[in-house]
């Protein structure tokens, strides 16, 4: 990521022409292949990089600057996981409490449990979750999109390291 100022963060995406979106085909390396035959910068260890297939994504994409998604107070994707950890005392006593007594508690069966329960926008962890300005951890930029149990499952680890 390049840096333009001291608040905001920029790096290159591929764009579609028609959609205004990022590719699906979008990487880091196809970006600088892109960046590479745009330039004429081809020989040396730029040709190396994926020219051809840059070639043909540039027929229908275009390159462009994207500012890195930001919140407030630092990287966003660092709050959501900070929100996480304060949460997840709560959500493991919520857990607990409903939990059947013959079943085993696993990490597994826990996160399964509350993706589900962050799924739903009348259960009592959503609720708490947005009562508790965890915000960001359950909505995303295009609405209501609860993270998945392999997520949780990273942030459990992450805690006990």
């Amino acid at each position: 990521m390049a840096k333009t100022d001291n608040k905001t963060e920029s790096h290159l995406v591929l764009l579609n022409k028609k959609t205004g979106k990022v590719a699906s085909t979008n990487n880091w390396l196809l970006v600088l292949a892109a960046r590479a035959h745009t330039s004429g910068d081809t020989s040396g260890i730029a040709g190396l990089l994926p020219q051809e297939q840059a070639k043909k994504l540039l027929v229908s994409n275009e390159l462009s600057t994207k500012v890195a998604r930001r919140a407030k107070d630092g990287r966003l994707t660092d709050n959501i996981s900070d929100q996480a950890v304060t949460l997840l005392p709560q959500l493991a006593v919520l857990f607990g409490d409903q939990h059947p007594i013959h079943k085993t508690i696993t990490r597994e069966n826990f996160c399964v449990w509350v993706t589900k329960q962050l799924a739903d926008e009348t259960s009592f962890a959503s609720r708490n979750a947005l009562h508790s300005g965890c915000e960001d951890l359950i909505y995303n930029t295009t609405g209501y999109k609860p993270r998945s149990a392999r997520w949780w499952q990273d942030q459990i680890k992450k805690m006990q390291s």
